[in-house]
Order: structure tokens, then C-alpha cells, then sequence
């Protein structure tokens, strides 16, 4: 039996296919806006897509979604700062 790795277009069922697809850390050197398109809400919202589906792992596809939803926050976050102190002139 060959496993068959998700991609992108296809809707993730099981969490091992949602781990294929989302990266769990950014590349060394990735800018903030590289950050930003990795780790969106949409990675959490897979998550808790395949909770419902790959019940084995509910928990765990619970868990990163949390993850995945924290990470996007923090980068929407930075991402405000950093506009915020290029918008306010010395």
C-alpha cells in the first residue's frame, strides 16, 4: 500500500496529509511577509478540519490548531508593530 501525500488544493483528512502540507517552522531567512503567508488562520482552520476527520488524532489536529492560530496571531501582530513605528516619523 504507497501513501499518497496531500497538496495544497486537496482538502486534508487525515493529520499526517495537513502535516505534509503545512510547514511547522519558516525557513531561515524568511521575511516577515514570507512568515506572515506561511502561518495564516486558514492552517488552523485545516486543523480543525481534520479533527472532525481523522478522529485517531482528534486531539492532536485540536492542538495545532491552537498552534497554528497562535502563530498567525503573533505574525499579524509583529506585522503591526512594524507598520506602526514606519508610520510614525522622529
Amino acid at each position: 500500500m504507497s501513501v499518497r501525500h496531500a497538496e495544497p488544493e486537496d482538502d486534508p483528512v487525515t493529520l499526517e496529509q495537513a502535516n505534509a502540507i503545512m510547514p511547522m517552522t519558516a525557513p531561515a531567512g524568511a521575511t516577515s511577509a514570507e512568515k506572515r503567508g506561511l502561518f495564516t488562520s486558514g492552517g488552523a482552520d485545516m486543523y480543525r478540519s481534520v479533527s472532525n476527520t481523522d478522529r485517531r488524532h482528534h486531539y492532536e489536529a485540536l492542538a495545532c490548531a491552537v498552534l497554528e492560530q497562535e502563530k498567525a496571531d503573533a505574525f499579524a501582530q509583529e506585522s503591526t508593530v512594524v507598520i506602526s513605528q514606519t508610520t510614525i516619523s522622529p
